[in-house]
Parts: structure tokens; C-alpha cells; sequence
């Protein structure tokens, strides 16, 4: 496999919302500040425990702990590999 160069990486990353994204997957979310609150889709729960920041274009699970950027949501929430991922 062809490495990835960091800098194709991090334009992804900045460049895809991950809000965006998980409106597409048909997350629901309420806004909180500058953030959004949601129920963390990789463990059970009642309450949203789960942060995305479109600021940072990141997410953070309170809960579980689960953090990262628009690629781990990807990777995480459809369990594709990075190569696929950047598509």
C-alpha cells in the first residue's frame, strides 16, 4: 500500500466537517454553545456524553472516552480501514 502523506491527511481533516458528516448518518444532535451533544455511537447510553466541535473538527466521548478526527469517525463508525476512509 502507497503511504498517505501527513499533509493529504491533515487537509482531510480540516476540510471535511465532521458535523457534517454525522448529520448525513442521521445522528441527532442539540447544540451546546459552539459545540454539539449527541449519544456517543460506539457504546450504550441514555444521556449524550459525546462533544463534536466544529471549531476543532473533532469529537470527544465523555463516557467512553472515544476521541479523534473526522478519518477515526469514519474508520470508527462504518469500520472501514484509512485507505477506504479517504475516499
Amino acid at each position: 500500500m502507497t503511504r498517505i502523506p501527513d499533509t493529504d491527511l491533515a487537509r482531510l481533516k480540516q476540510t471535511v466537517s465532521l458535523l457534517g458528516l454525522a448529520r448525513k448518518q442521521g445522528r441527532a444532535m442539540k447544540k451546546r454553545g459552539e459545540d454539539y451533544v449527541l449519544r456517543c455511537p460506539f457504546h450504550h447510553e441514555k444521556t449524550p456524553s459525546m462533544v463534536i466541535s466544529p471549531a476543532k473538527n473533532l469529537y470527544h466521548c465523555f463516557g467512553c472516552g472515544a476521541a479523534g478526527s473526522v478519518l477515526d469517525w469514519v474508520i470508527q463508525t462504518e469500520g472501514v480501514t484509512l485507505k477506504i476512509a479517504i475516499r
